[in-house]
């Protein structure tokens, strides 16, 4: 059944957390992480295009099954924040911001640990 209201459903809640979010990985867990993150960034990359290409037609060719598919289009890729778009959109970005941080954090550690490497090297030649 179809209500014009949107049905009985609720708005979605705001998030609940404030201030900056962090994620701490050991460094031999990195490439494990990223490879993780990055499968899942793909993945939901993937439902991103899927639901930009999305055409919702008129089942039926009547005014309700329009309204219908006209509601469902808004609601799928209306843009507004509880949107399906906008929700996946706003999950690939934390997922790029993940990745980022730990390629980051990778060179970082690979920059630490080579040097470590050549000054115990260097210190450690007869």
């Amino acid at each position: 059944m179809f209500l014009a209201d949107g049905g009985g459903g609720s708005s979605a809640p705001e998030p609940a957390f404030a201030g900056t979010q962090t994620l701490r990985v050991e460094p031999s867990a990195i490439p494990g992480a990223l490879a993780a993150f990055r499968a899942a960034h793909a993945r939901v990359s993937e439902k991103v295009t899927a639901l930009d290409g999305l055409q919702v037609p008129r089942w039926a060719d009547d005014p309700v099954s329009g309204e219908t598919a006209t509601d469902f289009v808004r609601r799928t890729n209306g843009g507004a924040a509880d949107s399906a778009i906008t929700c996946l959109r706003g999950y690939q970005d934390q997922l790029q911001k993940a990745i980022d941080a730990l390629a980051e954090a990778e060179r970082g550690y690979q920059l630490t640990e080579g040097t470590n490497s050549a000054m115990w090297g260097k210190t450690h030649q007869g």
